[in-house]
């Protein structure tokens, strides 16, 4: 079938995008001949004469097809006959030329994936053919989805998913358009070519994309992006000298920032990059204007493929979060200033001024405007700092123990492991207890200022070094040496310093050529695979799967799998972080010493902002978060609670054995004295100010408990009045525990809480862990957890109409979401309100409606959550898979209805 006009013209200039395609020659060089042939036909005096001497290349190519017979090198040859097959349908539309091209293109979709760009414009050719044979009744964006998705993976992915944004443009279809970025996000989002393209054809709109590069330092030290830049702010500022005022400008801010140090120290890193191509990467004139930022070359200056991708116009200030991403607002354009004579530049430099208080408080503002956003905040960052520097991989949250330190327990997934033998030999217990009182526990670790923690890792390497002197021979010296690496990687990101860097991979190398116990050299390992990483050119594919494959493969201990997730985050590969994210899920979040990056990956503020486009601007950026942090969630990963507690009667409760409720809500709380009415007040709020609205939904469940645990010393009758409200001094009675310990105890690292200001944590009858609050996400405990609730009450219900039970899932309905009743009455004779169920309660009873067969109920059900799930998405301005799941079931529901 003949492609219809709109579709042959976007054809036609899609070729242009995909012509450019490198081809593998054959080995006998069948396929340059034939190029050669094709290229000189334009030679040819008369169009007539073109079009015989394509149909003589058009033979000869199937001869050489011929000869290849099933060489590898045939699908090169094929190609070379589609593309002359197309050329000679553009001169000569006979119907047998196309028929032809069609044919081609059939056999030539048959490549293996490995030739996947020889065969990428047949398949999207014939893929148009088909819905154009479809007519109306085809499906244009499932069809380019489906095209896009069988190259992801592949060499040819990135120009399929170019070609396929375009086509999705020209539909006028954002639908599809935000699917496939979400694509090119995963998969490509360090590819500048794909960002470069992202901003020529999305202008208008905001991505966010990680600032990636290898850059050489003026000190000859290399600078890796996202790498050094991961668990603190940076600013990247490129310029030249020739702009105007832009000397005073970087005066200024140097100015600011020695000004505000206490404030940015550790959090906020300002990095130059001059476009000049200076032989110093402009360090002379920086130090000039009063700044020891590091100073990185540009090759190629604003020619470099960087600058179209991340910067365009100069001078450009490129904001980098913790996480890597820097946002892409408006395409831009390139701007090139005129060049200034050297003594104007000298005159410059010497009149600049010094900062007033004015500028000086405009740009520590900015500072500061860096760093409280959602992407950027205190503890956050520094909680990615400290998986970054690997302080998890020492630290046993059980308590450290001398004869069996983290790293030898983390290589047994079952049982304990055998103790190592002490000997006179061996670096003195008190040595290493010494060393490892060093690491500041978490989550303190996230709440400090980096003198201290700065403090703390140079008083560890201080410790281990003398260790190594002291005890050279010592059978357990590898314990020291991994301090060490960790002390050193832990420097390198508190003060962005690649000298520490260095240091941990001499350490690394050091520490392998000693030896290690089996499985215990994972922090070695770990640092060397990063140093492989930042070579120029380093296939990062072949590195990563490598270093999962050298230490055990599918069958590796959890640290393994979480440095390699650790690994993708310094070279932005989303798609090889998420896969280890769900083996990790899966398979490795039970071992203590995987408490911490299991909660870690479990945290729904990390979740969102990981990679989230780092820009705020407008309302509904706010609420798009907040919707988010209060949805009802069901863990992916089946972690279960078993522990002891004692309680403030003098009794102890088990978990999960004397769990007696359905679900029980343990909310961790540090006693009081509690916040006033002083908003700058930063005591902990009550329980009863942080629980209001689910205090109700507890007095309303009868399958609900609530256990409230004491992180801190208090008076147990003050805890138990906190809790309750007014009203509900009856109804509201927590059963109260105490944490010995407080936020040492190994249940806060069990849980992964982020703050001393507690948490809480929502469990079933067997102890499994449904869903977590800690940090500045508890509170949403007023919706998220009941909304956890009702998703667990959708399960159960569907269980019970698997099961052909419908007399059970009726009463479920009626007990947890009864239908309104207009004419039912209260006590007192009152008409009772309609219940304002949400999209969960409302979508379970929809499966029982839908189990009966009752379609006009459904179908009254599914028109509801379609009408909620579209007020919360358009107050977001955002398109949300909720809604197009709800949209999807009201559709399905509305077909059974008409039928």
């Amino acid at each position: 079938m003949i492609l219809p006009p709109h579709l042959r013209l976007l054809a036609a200039a899609l070729c242009l995008l995909l012509a450019a395609t490198p081809l593998a020659v054959a080995e006998d060089g069948a396929v340059t001949k034939l190029e050669e042939a094709l290229n000189s036909i334009e030679g040819e005096a008369s169009a007539a004469r073109q079009r015989l001497a394509v149909r003589r290349v058009i033979r000869d190519a199937a001869k050489a097809l011929e000869q290849a017979g099933d060489k590898p090198e045939r699908w090169a040859i094929l190609e070379f006959q589609f593309r002359a097959q197309q050329r000679l349908v553009s001169m000569d539309e006979d119907s047998k030329h196309r028929k032809a091209l069609m044919e081609i293109g059939q056999e030539l979709v048959k490549a293996p994936k490995t030739f996947a760009v020889h065969k990428l414009e047949a398949d999207l050719l014939l893929s148009q053919v088909e819905q154009a044979r479809k007519g109306k009744d085809a499906n244009r964006a499932e069809s380019l989805l489906a095209f896009v998705n069988r190259y992801v993976g592949t060499p040819a992915g990135p120009k399929a998913l170019r070609t396929a944004i375009l086509m999705g443009l020209e539909m006028g279809d954002t639908r599809l358009v935000n699917k496939l970025r979400k694509i090119a996000a995963e998969h490509h989002s360090s590819d500048l070519e794909m960002i470069s393209f992202l901003r020529d054809h999305l202008g208008g709109q905001v991505f966010g994309v990680p600032f990636v590069g290898h850059f050489k330092r003026s000190d000859g030290k290399n600078m890796v992006f996202p790498m050094d830049g991961l668990g603190h702010s940076t600013r990247v500022v490129f310029w030249s000298k020739h702009s105007e005022g832009i000397l005073q400008y970087l005066s200024d801010m140097a100015a600011a920032y020695k000004h505000d140090k206490d404030w940015v120290d550790g959090r906020l890193h300002i990095v130059s990059v001059n476009l000049d191509e200076l032989p110093d990467a402009g360090e002379s004139i920086i130090r000039s204007v009063g700044a020891d930022w590091p100073c990185l070359h540009f090759a190629g200056g604003r020619d470099n493929p960087q600058y179209d991708a991340y910067v365009r116009t100069d001078p450009r200030t490129l904001h980098v979060a913790p996480t890597g991403q820097a946002a892409m607002v408006m395409p831009g354009t390139t701007r090139k200033p005129a060049s200034k004579p050297p003594e104007e530049i000298k005159q410059e430099l010497n009149e600049i001024k010094p900062a007033d208080a004015e500028t000086l408080e405009k740009h520590t503002i900015s500072f500061r405007r860096t760093l409280i956003r959602g992407w950027s905040k205190h503890a956050y960052a520094l909680h990615l700092a400290a998986l970054m520097s690997g302080d998890f991989l020492i630290f046993d949250p059980e308590g450290f123990e001398v004869s069996m330190p983290p790293e030898l327990q983390s290589t047994f997934k079952g049982g304990k492991p055998v103790p190592l033998k002490r000997t006179g030999a061996c670096v003195p217990e008190e040595t290493l207890r010494n060393i490892q009182a060093c690491l500041i526990p978490a989550p303190r670790r996230y709440h400090i200022q980096p003198a201290e923690i700065r403090a703390g890792y140079r008083k560890m390497q201080q410790l281990c070094k003398q260790a190594i002197a002291d005890y050279p021979m010592a059978p357990d010296l590898w314990i020291v040496r991994n301090r060490l690496i960790i002390s050193h990687l832990g420097l390198w990101k508190t003060d962005f310093d690649p000298a520490q860097f260095e240091a941990a991979v001499a350490e690394s190398k050091a520490a392998m050529a000693a030896g290690y116990p089996k499985g215990c050299d994972v922090i070695a390992r770990f640092t060397l695979a990063r140093q492989a990483l930042r070579e120029p050119g380093a296939d990062h594919d072949q590195i990563l799967d490598a270093y999962v494959a050298d230490q055990g493969g599918e069958s590796a201990s959890g640290p393994v799998f979480a440095t390699a997730c650790l690994l993708a985050l310094d070279v932005a590969d989303e798609a090889f972080y998420q896969k280890i994210r769900g083996i990790i899920l899966r398979s490795h979040t039970e071992h203590p010493m995987m408490w911490l990056f299991s909660s870690f990956l479990l945290s729904r503020y990390h979740e969102y902002w990981m990679f989230q486009v780092p820009f705020t601007a407008g309302w509904s950026f706010g609420r798009r978060e907040k919707y988010e942090m209060n949805k009802g969630e069901i863990e992916v990963a089946k972690r279960y609670l078993k522990t002891e507690l004692p309680t403030a009667d003098g009794k102890v409760l088990r978990i999960p054995e004397d769990l007696r409720a359905q679900y029980t809500a343990i909310y961790l709380t540090p006693s009081g004295p509690w916040r006033g009415r002083d908003r700058e007040d930063t005591r902990p709020r009550t329980p009863a100010d942080i629980m209001r609205n689910f205090l109700r939904f507890l007095v309303a469940r009868s399958d609900l408990d609530l256990w409230v645990a004491m992180l801190s010393e208090g008076d147990r009758e003050e805890m138990r009045q906190s809790v309750q409200m007014r009203g509900m001094q009856e109804q509201v009675d927590p059963t109260i525990l105490k944490l010995p310990g407080g936020m040492n105890h190994p249940l806060v690292h069990r849980l992964g809480l982020l703050s001393d200001q507690g948490g809480m944590v929502m469990l079933d009858k067997q102890g499994r862990i449904l869903t977590v609050l800690s940090g500045d996400v508890l509170g949403n405990v007023q919706s998220a957890m009941p909304s956890t609730v009702y998703l667990m009450d959708e399960q159960k219900l569907l269980a019970v109409i698997e099961k052909g039970d419908l007399e059970a899932a009726k009463k479920l309905v009626m007990e947890h979401v009864p239908p309104y009743d207009p004419e039912a009455k209260d006590e007192r004779g009152r008409r009772l309100p309609d219940p304002r169920y949400g999209v969960e309660q409302i979508r379970t009873r929809l499966h029982y409606y839908r189990a009966i067969k009752d379609w006009d109920k459904a179908l009254a059900d599914a028109e509801a959550i379609a009408t909620k799930e579209l007020a919360s998405a358009g107050g977001m301005s955002l398109r949300t898979p909720e809604l197009d799941a709800a949209e999807a079931l009201r559709d399905e529901i509305r077909a059974k209805v008409e039928k």
